[in-house]
């Protein structure tokens, strides 16, 4: 029905699951950057990891809206998968401010 076969599986809309992976990647390093010590003196400080969580989040929220409306446009489903995701980054957020802010007062 569609010019791309990659537009959906399963008769789900999966066009925007590329960006959610990124941001997914994006929150893991900046996770990982946080629970690690010594790297976090090295590259970030309070402002970094908020602001970052932050635009993630935002951003992901957005993916997730416009997902929804151009699924339902064209008549195909949701996709799941791109619903946990955005849940995974929202929770990768609040744990690297929260891991952050917490490190910071030791």
């Amino acid at each position: 029905m569609y010019i791309y076969r990659s537009f959906e599986t399963d008769g789900a809309f999966i066009l925007l699951r590329p960006i959610l992976i990124t941001f997914l990647i994006i929150a893991f390093i900046l996770f990982s950057i946080v629970i690690l010590p010594k790297t976090k003196q090295k590259f970030i400080n309070g402002f970094t990891v908020i602001s970052l969580s932050i635009i993630s989040m935002i951003i992901s929220a957005q993916v997730v809206t416009y997902h929804a409306i151009i699924a339902d446009e064209i008549g195909l489903g949701g996709d799941r998968g791109s619903m946990f995701m955005f849940l995974v980054i929202g929770a990768f957020g609040f744990l690297n401010s929260f891991i952050y802010l917490i490190r910071q007062g030791d």
